[in-house]
């Protein structure tokens, strides 16, 4: 910049200007190229830069005095300079000015140095007829005192504002999260107050979101899949009055873009948004619904659907006032959460229903069946009763002379019938026990007086199959409490089934003992045995280990059940312990007189 070359005017842009170039007004004037010594003479500090690097052309005494320790060159790089003595707020605003070509005033700068004063830097950009930066005018100076003090006390200032709004805005979310989570928790638990269905859906009605003047619109999708308006709900007394015109005639309707046909288009979980008067649907609806939804204001709606996994079972609306803006992501999120308690409530309660709906038609059938079971044993024991007194006739030789062939059929005939009235009083014995109609006479009794009339009552049977007793051991001094005739029948099952899976001239073995407060029969065979996974399946009805259901020659499976059910209804319990091919050992429980109750026999 030397000679008549180096006359030129500072041009710039102020920041508050139009764009375009204008003449800068004050040192903007200064003829920077008229002579050397007339820039060193101007007390303040100034420099004149050019170029992206910004290539040092002049820099006045008070200039270098200013920027002692920066390598000023003239013809080098400024820019390398300042970043080299970590001067990068007064390269940014040189770097801003060159790009913009506006001017930069009263810029706040920090000196070099970690105890540096701070300075103030002004810049006139010098802008050629294209528009372009050429050359900047930069002057510096040390800011006041004053000014240092306001701009700390400004800069304090600004940072406890923004801390004091932060704390603001955490202390806000803190108390709309607290808010969110007792609403959860009162709406969670009123939701689930009851497994009624009705009970629940009334629930649901009432659910509101924290937003206010928010009411709500229930759908429920039955489950035959019809669509059903449950309820339309607001807080507001007088505007639930006008909303309750709408009950009979405002009804989902396919297309629509709230409630349940928009939860069932969507199909997902999604909340869907919208305007509840421009939705374009509500328009076709007749005009008194459209009046009153205007009348109480009804603005933004919100839909989330009620789902359990990929079940939808209905819907919620959220609609708000036209005045209070669209709902917030934060609402959304409260809605999705109701949602899923009052889905899990609703779909509790329909379970609960159907249970006791299934249950009340087991109980029926289980009625029926013990109706049928008794009618019919009581219908076929008379008969059989009768063909059981005839042959005893004839056999007698009332009724005229008796071969002995005929005794040995007349003998058949007489077992087949007490094998068919056992079968049949089985039945009986089932059925009054399945309906809870059989009887119990508890009193104090010996236990082996029990066990001796049982073993006459199936000595005939042992004797058929040559089965030996080989251990019988009962103390004459155990006494029981519970009914003698259901003791002598479980009894008589326990040996009779013994006998029946015993192979001839197997051995059987019978003691009795007491432990902790009970008194224990056991029952031994030598017969089949019983797997392991049957020996659950003997105590259920009608099941024989042999075939798993009753067989033929076998009886109709209800021993074991009923002998069981008859034990632990009179305070004790019937087990088996068995191994395929070993034999089995019955348990038969029952609790001990009082007054014996302190008496112990090992096994």
């Amino acid at each position: 910049m030397t000679g008549s070359d180096d006359r030129s005017e500072l041009a710039g842009r102020d920041n508050d200007s139009s764009p375009g170039p204008a003449r800068v007004a004050g040192a903007a004037d200064l003829d920077i190229a008229s002579s050397a010594w007339e820039l060193e003479r101007i007390p303040a500090a100034f420099a004149v830069a050019r170029g992206p690097a910004h290539t040092l052309v002049r820099a006045n005494g008070a200039f270098r005095q200013l920027m002692r320790g920066v390598d000023l060159a003239v013809g080098g790089p400024l820019a390398d300079a300042l970043r080299s003595r970590g001067l990068g707020d007064l390269l940014a605003v040189l770097d801003r000015a060159m790009r913009t070509g506006a001017v930069e005033r009263d810029c706040r700068i920090d000196g070099p140095g970690p105890a540096a004063e701070r300075w103030r830097c002004t810049i006139w950009p010098q802008v050629d007829d294209c528009g372009s930066t050429v050359q900047l005018l930069i002057e510096l100076r040390t800011a006041a005192p004053s000014e240092t003090t306001l701009a700390l006390q400004r800069e304090v200032a600004e940072r406890m504002l923004l801390r004091a709004l932060r704390d603001r805005d955490v202390a806000e979310s803190a108390d709309a999260a607290r808010s969110r989570e007792r609403l959860l928790a009162t709406e969670g638990r009123r939701l689930s107050a009851s497994l009624d269905e009705g009970t629940t859906l009334q629930a649901i009605t009432g659910l509101s979101l924290l937003q206010s003047g928010t009411w709500c619109v229930v759908d429920i999708l039955e489950p035959g899949g019809e669509m059903r308006r449950l309820a339309i709900m607001h807080r507001h007394p007088t505007k639930q009055l006008l909303l309750r015109k709408l009950h009979d005639r405002w009804h989902p309707r396919p297309g629509d873009p709230f409630g349940i046909p928009a939860a069932i288009a969507n199909a997902t979980a999604t909340p869907i948004r919208g305007d509840c008067i421009a939705a374009p649907t509500v328009a076709d609806h007749d005009a008194e619904t459209l009046r009153v939804l205007r009348s109480v204001d009804a603005g933004p709606f919100l839909t989330v659907p009620l789902m359990i996994g990929d079940r939808l079972l209905g819907a919620l609306t959220f609609v708000g006032d036209a005045a209070g803006g669209a709902f917030r992501p934060e609402d959304a999120e409260l809605a999705e959460a109701l949602a899923i308690r009052a889905a899990m409530a609703l779909d509790n309660a329909r379970l609960h229903g159907e249970s006791i709906e299934l249950r009340v038609r087991a109980d029926s059938a289980n009625q029926a069946k013990s109706a049928f079971l008794g009618t019919m044993s009581h219908e076929l024991r008379t008969p059989l009763n009768a063909i059981g007194g005839y042959v005893d006739l004839i056999d007698m030789g009332l009724r005229g002379p008796v071969t002995d062939a005929q005794h040995i059929d007349l003998g058949r005939i007489r077992s087949n019938q007490r094998h068919l009235t056992t079968l049949v009083t089985d039945l009986l014995n089932f059925a009054r026990i399945d309906g809870g109609r059989l009887s119990y006479h508890f009193a104090d009794f010996v236990l082996q007086a029990r066990l001796v009339a049982g073993l006459e009552m199936v000595e005939p049977l042992a004797r058929e199959k040559a089965l030996v007793v080989e251990d019988l051991a009962c103390d004459a001094g155990i006494l029981v409490h519970a009914d003698p005739e259901k003791v002598t029948q479980i009894i008589v099952n326990l040996l009779s089934n013994a006998i029946k899976f015993t192979p001839a001239g197997g051995r059987l073995s019978i003691r009795c003992a007491t432990a902790e407060r009970a008194a224990l029969l056991r029952v031994t065979d030598t017969g089949i045995g019983i797997s392991s996974d049957k020996l659950a399946s003997i105590f259920e009805p009608f099941v024989q280990v042999r075939s798993g259901l009753a067989g033929r020659d076998s009886g109709v499976g209800l021993g074991l059940t009923i002998s069981r059910d008859m034990a632990r209804a009179m305070g004790g319990d019937l087990t088996v312990e068995s191994e395929p091919g070993d034999g089995s050992t019955f348990t038969l429980n029952l609790p001990l007189a009082r007054q014996r109750e302190a008496a112990g026999h090992s096994l």
